[in-house]
């Protein structure tokens, strides 16, 4: 009996050790676990501060960026602001110093203007008449020819270097004539194509109605200097009977069946205008007188020339007799070809000379 008492008691004793033990324990853990969770927290509040720290940092470097643009902009746009004003102030400067200039130079030529005679223009029977000039390149000088012909003077190599010195205005200028069109093209020939509209050939229609101009008025003169090329160039001279033949237009590569065909054509576009053909001037070379490479000579082209306008009833001045002597080419001319100032002279004073005493 005893016995089962000790056993008893010493169960219970034991049961009440468990139930004693087991709420400390839960005691202890829940302490650990707070110091734990305090630190956690404490952390975080340490992570959180420095994020703020660090995005206070970059903003603050944003808005000094920021204000330095704003900056650098203000400042470009002063100095661009600064820059317009002076380039602005220096147009109006140049533009001041040119208008005084040139008012200076007006009132010059109004007292050169003043202090020269004035000089009429000659009295002749072709006083006021209108001129236009069919001819190559001794007929041309820059500015006084249509638009897209190709011209010679003013050349380097010659003397001749205002259009008052050419050959033609000297003529205008000594009979009192008016320019109206001076349809010359270097280097060009009578024979070619005389249908295409961009032909230079003296035959073509293009190069005879150019001699009215934009204006489409009839010239009261025609001078013809044309031919020159077609002896260099030895294009065949061709045969003549004596009697007009009328002609046709296509590509002509003969001088007389060209010349002739050149003059139908001037004839039935201005009936009423005098027109003048011109013999041509020496050629210069080794050999006297100078020969193609069909064997003919200038003399005989000028003699075609004479032949086919004496049988269309035209006049011609027979330039070739100005006294420009084949010998004598290199005082006349800068290359053989084309005259020089003396030369032009020459040449002005002849053909001034065949018109005036032709009437």
């Amino acid at each position: 009996m005893n016995h089962k008492r000790k056993k008893r008691n010493l169960f219970l004793l034991l049961l009440t050790a468990v139930l004693l033990f087991q709420p400390l324990t839960g005691l202890t853990v829940r302490a650990e676990g707070g110091q734990n969770g305090a630190a956690s927290q404490s952390a975080q509040e340490a992570a959180d501060a420095a994020q703020a720290q660090a995005d206070a940092l970059m903003a603050a470097h944003l808005a000094a960026w920021q204000q330095a643009q704003a900056e650098y902009a203000a400042q470009l746009a002063a100095y661009q602001q600064a820059l317009a004003q002076q380039q602005a102030e220096a147009a109006a400067q140049a533009v001041a110093r040119q208008q005084a200039l040139m008012e200076q130079q007006a009132q010059a030529a109004a007292q050169q203007a003043a202090e020269e005679p004035t000089v009429a223009a000659p009295v002749t029977s072709f006083a006021g008449k209108t001129v236009s000039i069919l001819g190559d390149s001794i007929s041309t000088y820059q500015g006084w020819i249509p638009e897209g012909y190709a011209c010679f003077y003013p050349d380097p190599d010659n003397d001749i270097k205002d259009v008052t010195q050419t050959w033609w205005m000297q003529v205008i200028q000594n009979t009192g004539m008016q320019l109206l069109v001076n349809g010359s093209w270097s280097a060009s020939a009578v024979c070619g194509d005389s249908r295409a509209e961009n032909s230079s050939a003296g035959c073509s229609s293009r190069r005879i109605v150019d001699l009215m101009g934009n204006t489409g008025m009839v010239p009261d003169v025609i001078l013809v200097y044309m031919g020159a090329n077609d002896f260099f160039n030895s294009i065949p001279l061709g045969t003549f009977s004596g009697t007009a033949v009328q002609r046709t237009d296509h590509y002509i590569w003969d001088f007389t069946e060209g010349y002739e065909l050149m003059l139908q054509k001037l004839q039935a576009v201005y009936p009423t205008s005098r027109i003048y053909c011109m013999t041509l001037i020496e050629a210069n070379s080794s050999d006297h007188p100078r020969v193609n490479a069909n064997g003919n000579t200038i003399e005989d082209y000028n003699n075609r020339i004479k032949q086919v306008a004496a049988a269309h009833g035209i006049s011609v001045i027979d330039v070739h007799d100005c006294g420009m002597e084949v010998y004598e080419l290199s005082r006349f001319t800068s290359d053989g070809t084309h005259p020089n100032r003396e030369g032009a002279a020459r040449m002005a004073a002849y053909v001034t000379n065949a018109l005036l005493m032709g009437g």
